[in-house]
């Protein structure tokens, strides 16, 4: 698809589950959606759920189809949610409900600034949600990164800061507040204060990048004081129901913390303040790796034997290492990056265990001999070998990238394989190394499965193909993703073994057995029809009251196809006969006679 005129349905189905595309297209047959509005390449709409507002839906689309899309609903299941796809079913099958409106760009290109202020305060002056939304932007955008705009402590509001945690804590949790007043499948306690903190501590790191350590410092203790607060005044069941996850997030804070803690000169006086302000915190949050930090400083013993290159197997630590050792040695390794400590870094790194850090600071201060022995020597995951391979091209020195790449690929760990191997293919296909890319190429098939990388090492495989094929669909057949199967069995015509996969009730996704339904319903009519009916009439025999629309769809689908063979006087035989058989399900008669 190249233009939003060419968005199909089966477009839509491949950006959500089976479920939400079938509970979406109820939506739109329902006509809950409404104000469906245009502006350029952006679209909005209302869509009407089980809750006492409707949600709102935001679409943004582009020359490829669909760029970006939220919904207000808390679905995060994978996939777009099901108001989303009824909005888009309403875009390409009912244009007349879309409102086109000029594009907002187009709005304000004319605007004065005096124009664009009196905007601002008008649209303000509608409600506290959107007064908060522009709070946010004018923050953020005083916050840019030093590339753009430097961020300094007069720019950085800390009550906004405070607020603006407060609201997303509240909103992450609002899904439990409409807990026993209306059912929705949506309904759920997590709550996700990792994704919360992530943008704030961010600026912390970015404002440390630009040696603001007072900012950082006074943007930290805002940070963890709402967090506090709002932590401390969840219901006991939401926080108990995530409590693994805010071990996580608050472990996270920790490491920020302490490298702010870290980042300053310290004077005796000011080592006693904080630690009795962390001391306070402590008594709602577990701030070990902070505390330790304070007390460690950057005088302990063991960190600065480690630091100077007396490397032992306990490291940076006198005793047993912490739980949260990694975490603070991460921290200390950013501070020496940005003072430009480097031999400090490199050994550090080494005593902690973080070869592939040593390994990228030895490529950056300009010693590859040392650094790619190295690599091939200890590491010991394909991702790490990756990130490697990656600097050494950035470096100009693709010879020692292939090396350190094809090293990677015979490690038997698996993190990171496919990404080295199909890196490794593109790399050594582009300086014309056709070994080297044919046997990346097969690495990244066999770790894979997917189509994709099956296609890419036939196209490299040239006259080696007809000796390859045979264990790459061995491979195939081995694998477990019903839809890469039906892809390479389409592209080989291998229409018998598709088939084959769906002879088993559901197996598979609904996507897949529609493309292969598309390859053989000229050619094989009654097994097409028969996976439809198959399928719907799991859900009626079931009894399944909630998804008899969906038990209506596929046999809609079966009825195209005897209409396809012009043989619609069997479609109402069999039609009457499902009647006959469900005529006291009332729920179901309707949609089945619908299908007259």
């Amino acid at each position: 698809m190249t233009t939003q005129t060419e968005l199909t349905e089966r477009d839509i189905m491949a950006l959500a589950s089976d479920a939400s595309f079938t509970r979406g297209m109820k939506y739109y047959r329902d006509e809950l959606v409404s104000h469906v509005v245009r502006r350029g390449n952006f679209v909005t709409a209302r869509v009407a759920g089980s809750g006492y507002e409707p949600y709102d839906v935001a679409i943004t689309l582009d020359e490829s189809g669909i760029a970006d899309s939220s919904c207000t609903c808390p679905y995060d299941w994978g996939g777009i949610c099901k108001h989303i796809v009824a909005v888009l079913l309403t875009l390409i099958n009912d244009k007349k409900e879309v409102v086109e409106k000029p594009a907002l760009e187009t709005l304000l290109a004319n605007l004065t600034a005096d124009d664009l202020r009196r905007v601002l305060l008008g649209a303000a002056a509608q409600g506290v949600g959107i007064l908060a939304a522009i709070e946010q932007e004018i923050g953020w955008l005083k916050a840019m990164p030093a590339s753009a705009t430097p961020i300094t402590s007069a720019s950085i509001d800390l009550n906004a800061i405070h607020r603006e945690i407060r609201a997303d804590f509240r909103q992450s949790s609002a899904r439990d507040a409409h807990y026993g007043r209306y059912y929705d499948e949506y309904d759920g306690l997590e709550m996700n204060p990792d994704l919360i903190l992530d943008p704030y501590l961010t600026k912390v790191r970015a404002l440390l990048d630009v040696e603001d350590v007072a900012a950082a410092a006074a943007m930290i203790t805002t940070i963890v004081d709402a967090y506090i607060n709002e932590v401390t005044n969840l219901d006991e069941h939401i926080y108990d129901y995530n409590i693994d996850i805010f071990d996580e997030a608050t472990l996270m804070l920790g490491e920020a913390l302490a490298e702010v803690l870290l980042s300053h000169d310290l004077s005796p006086a000011e080592i006693k303040a904080w630690s009795k302000k962390v001391a306070a915190w402590e008594e709602d949050l577990l701030l070990e790796i902070a505390t330790t930090a304070l007390e460690q400083g950057w005088t302990y013993p063991p960190l600065v034997a480690a630091m100077q290159g007396h490397i032992t197997e306990r490291g940076a630590w006198e005793g047993e290492a912490p739980d949260f050792a990694n975490e603070l040695a991460q921290a200390r390794l950013r501070i020496l990056a940005r003072q430009g400590r480097t031999a400090a870094y490199i050994n550090l790194a080494e005593a902690e265990g973080e070869t592939q850090m040593a390994i990228l600071m030895r490529l950056q201060v300009g010693d590859y001999a040392t650094a790619v022995a190295d690599a091939k020597a200890y590491l010991a995951l394909p991702r790490d070998a990756h990130a490697v391979a990656t600097v050494l091209v950035e470096k100009g020195k693709i010879a020692e990238a292939l090396e350190v790449a094809a090293q990677g690929l015979a490690l038997e760990a698996r993190e990171g394989k496919v990404e080295l191997a199909r890196w490794t293919r593109d790399q050594a296909t582009a300086t014309r190394q056709r070994d080297l890319a044919l046997q990346a190429a097969q690495a990244a098939f066999t770790a894979s499965l997917t189509f994709d990388d099956y296609t890419a090492t036939q196209a490299i495989a040239g006259d080696e193909w007809s000796a390859i094929r045979p264990a790459m669909l061995q491979a195939v057949r081995g694998g477990w993703d019903t839809t890469s199967k039906v892809d390479v069995y389409l592209h080989e015509n291998m229409l018998r073994e598709a088939m084959e996969l769906f002879d088993k009730v559901n197996y598979g996704s609904d996507q897949a057995l529609m493309r292969v339904v598309d390859a053989v319903s000229a050619t094989y009519p009654d097994w097409c029809i028969r996976q439809y009916q198959k399928r719907g009439e799991v859900i009626m025999d079931a009894g399944k009251a909630q998804a008899y629309y969906n038990a209506a769809i596929w046999l809609r689908r079966a009825r195209d196809i005897y209409q396809q063979h012009n043989r619609l006087p069997e479609w109402q035989q069999y039609l009457n006969h499902i009647l006959s058989k469900h005529g006291r399900k009332y729920k179901l008669v309707p949609l089945l006679r619908d299908l007259r």
